[in-house]
């Protein structure tokens, strides 16, 4: 195995590209009825799975006609009779047989025109189940299009309302090219399918670990569980969810060397023809699979597969089982040696245990483990003993908080060896490897690289890792928790208490300052008396009042330009998006970017200069306004507005003040309610504001500004403040609460 994992950028970029363009198909197909994009999971997986099949047994059937000298011969184009000659042959090399004009791209060429769609493909998904019906691949095919349920009421009210989403649905799918990806040796399919089942986990909020584990944390335990090997006989899981640990095998070692094939069960009927899907997904064969169906701990399906080298696992965390009110479970030869059952509210340690016993004396089991069972007492301190004094620990890793899906908290990994050389245990401490992805945390290439080698090398790195003997965890009464032997690093900041002071001390003289220059401010205002004297200025000019004007009879209006998210880049030139207004300015941390090779567009009439007025024109952040302050030019997006005062009669900041104070206007303007809308013409031809004089407008701004850049300098300062009190708090607190230990010398 390699020290380091090697990343080709080129691929990666392909492969997010892939993603966003698989995505952004899968929540545009959402139906406007009760089905969710959670609950759409079923129909857009089933429709690419459906897609794969197809293209699969097509691939097959023209590569036998070739090699029969019909050259130009096309499967999908044979009439069903003609194609009925080859089913047994179709059956045994792919385990299902579809006729041709039950192919996915017949059908959805055909969907448009099909009045009993729905009824079509219920009947087409039927048959190529049944096919299956008595052959070796029957388990492995019943019931998968179980979930693509083509008369639910989410997808329409009506027979034809639910044919036009599924039309919708099977066209989308037909017309994703992924010839490009192909060619860059990408795994199309399954990378599809493994990135939409990732993205539906993490939609689907303390659902979503039920059935899938974050690919890195898949691909660690792979590289664990066939560590020092070119081959396996066979890889495990016990609960095996959508599949992706045992999938990662195949990039670890290759399908071909996990010589006997993937084995796994899994208790939820979605989540298990989502696995079985994933494999096929993969390519990997019906004859290279037995994936079941069922209650592992109490009814395991594969007790004639046993043992497995390679076992990898993400079982239900703290989950309740039958424990000691099974009275046979205390006999079972998978729980027995341990003497004592994984308790009733906790069957972590009891998926532990059965592990263990169907680990073959050669091979590696790596597990997903509840941080509480590494310490709690009572049976689960009882099992650890067990596992300890047997030297069957071989490595105890800490994972970082937040990288799983549905929960937050920080798991650990906990491999178990029966053929340990020694009575070694090495805790690694990987709680600070991790890099940020959205509302994620995961693993990158050298973090993994890391973890890998430290395991592998079981080396002693500070405040990282530690390897210690039975005897040492004896000690601790087999506590196996990782802070329990790796010495925390102590980050705490070594603070000069004196120049803090006179930090404090520097603030606090200048937020006095500040707040007497605001208060002159606002007591000039009061006055109506300001540089010139702002009344006298507005008597003089506007001795009958100040005129109020529609907003288009001073300004235009810019809409900003329909980019496609499919199209977004890495980088290029700066899109601002309705998200980027923040109701003062405009926030560049979080753009996309575009070319501008894949549009036609006169640009310039979509610019963003430095000192531009933005308003957002829906979405949460409607009628919120922002000067856009940065020297690079950027491109409206669609619902983002630019408003071009006529300077001969409006300033722009006047005009930005203005909108400032009227953003609750604006909102309502818009329709307010859960999706705002606000119309470009209704706010050029609704919308009011004063026009008094240039002069005024620029004395207004000058106090506006003024106060403003004040009040921005006190907010910096009173944070600075509470920063260094927070600091100044930290230091006496420690130094308050150190005492010398008793009998010390």
């Amino acid at each position: 195995m390699a020290e380091n994992i090697n990343i080709n950028p080129r691929t990666e970029e392909q492969k997010r590209e892939l993603g966003n363009l698989i995505w952004n198909m899968a929540t545009n197909l959402v139906h406007g009825g009760t089905v969710s994009p959670v609950q759409f999971m079923d129909y857009t997986l089933g429709a690419l799975f459906y897609r794969f099949i197809s293209e699969n047994i097509t691939d097959y059937c023209n590569q036998l006609m070739k090699d029969a000298g019909v050259a130009d011969a096309d499967y999908a184009n044979m009439s069903d009779e003609n194609a009925e000659n080859a089913r047994n042959q179709i059956i045994n090399a792919k385990g299902i047989f579809i006729l041709p004009s039950q192919l996915f791209i017949n059908v959805a060429n055909s969907a448009k025109n099909n009045t009993e769609l729905n009824t079509t493909l219920s009947n087409n998904f039927r048959a190529i189940e049944n096919s299956a019906t008595g052959k070796p691949s029957e388990s492995d095919v019943k019931g998968l299009f179980d979930n693509f349920k083509t008369d639910d009421q989410g997808l329409g009210a009506t027979v034809n309302e639910r044919n036009e989403t599924l039309t919708t649905l099977l066209e989308s799918v037909r017309d994703l090219d992924f010839q490009k990806y192909k060619e860059s040796g990408i795994d199309v399919f399954g990378y599809c399918y493994e990135y939409l089942i990732k993205m539906y986990a993490l939609n689907s909020g303390t659902k979503g670990g039920e059935f899938y584990t974050p690919s890195e944390v898949s691909y660690l335990l792979a590289m664990i569980a066939a560590a020092g090997r070119t081959s396996v006989n066979k890889v495990y899981d016990p609960a095996c969810g959508s599949g992706s640990l045992l999938l990662n095998f195949n990039l670890v070692l290759g399908a071909k060397n996990v010589k006997d094939g993937f084995y796994g069960q899994e208790i939820n009927v979605r989540t298990y023809n989502l696995c079985r899907m994933n494999m096929f997904l993969h390519d990997i064969n019906y004859d290279h699979f037995d994936i079941q169906r069922g209650d592992t701990l109490k009814n395991p399906l594969h007790e004639s597969d046993e043992p497995f080298d390679a076992i990898v696992s993400n079982p239900p965390y703290s989950r309740p089982w039958d424990g000691d009110s099974d009275a046979t479970l205390i006999n079972d030869p998978r729980f027995s040696p341990a003497g004592v059952l994984a308790p009733k509210g906790k069957s972590d340690f009891a998926f532990t245990m059965h592990t263990l016993s169907w680990l073959s004396a050669e091979g590696t089991a790596a597990i997903v483990e509840f941080p509480g069972v590494l310490y709690r007492s009572g049976a689960e301190q009882k099992i650890r003993k067990y596992l300890v004094s047997n030297n069957y620990v071989d490595t105890v890793v800490q994972l970082a908080a937040n990288m799983f899906f549905g929960t937050p908290i920080a798991t650990c990994l906990l491999i178990l060896k029966k053929n340990k050389a020694d009575n070694r245990v090495c805790f690694i401490d990987a709680s600070n490897e991790f890099i940020h992805e959205g509302n994620k945390n995961k693993l990158s290439p050298e973090n993994i690289s890391k973890i890998y080698n430290t395991y592998m090398n079981k080396e002693e790195i500070a405040h990282f890792s530690h390897v210690v003997t039975i005897a040492d965890i004896a000690e601790k009464d087999y506590n196996l928790s990782v802070s329990t032997y790796v010495e925390q690093k102590d980050t705490r900041e070594k603070i000069d208490i004196n120049e803090l002071n006179a930090r404090i001390a520097e603030i606090v003289s200048r937020e006095e300052l500040l707040r007497k220059d605001i208060d002159e401010i606002v007591a000039k205002v009061g006055r109506r008396c300001s540089m010139k004297g702002l009344d006298e200025m507005i008597k003089e000019l506007c001795p009958d009042g100040v005129e109020f004007v529609k907003l288009g009879e001073c300004c235009n209006f810019v809409n900003g330009f329909a980019f496609k998210s499919t199209k977004f880049k890495e980088k290029g030139d700066t899109i601002i998006r309705i998200t980027n207004i923040n109701g003062t300015g405009v926030d560049v941390n979080d753009v996309k970017y575009f070319d501008k090779s894949d549009y036609k567009a006169n640009w310039q009439t979509f610019e963003i200069q430095k000192g531009d007025i933005l308003i957002a024109m829906s979405g949460a952040t409607t009628g919120k306004v922002g000067i856009y302050n940065n020297k690079t030019v950027a491109y409206l997006n669609q619902r983002v507005g630019k408003i071009v005062p006529d300077k001969s009669k409006l300033v722009n900041r006047f005009l930005y003040h203005i909108l400032l104070s009227k953003t609750q206007f604006l909102y309502m303007l818009a329709g307010g309610g859960a999706q705002p809308n606000l119309s470009s013409t209704k706010l050029m031809n609704v919308f009011e504001i004063p026009l008094p004089p240039i002069v005024v407008q620029t004395e207004i701004v000058r106090i506006l500004d003024k106060f403003t850049s004040l009040e921005a300098e006190l907010e910096a300062e009173l944070k600075a403040e509470l920063d260094c009190r927070k600091r100044q708090y930290e230091y006496y607190r420690d130094k308050l609460l150190t005492f010398k230990r008793k009998g010390a010398v």
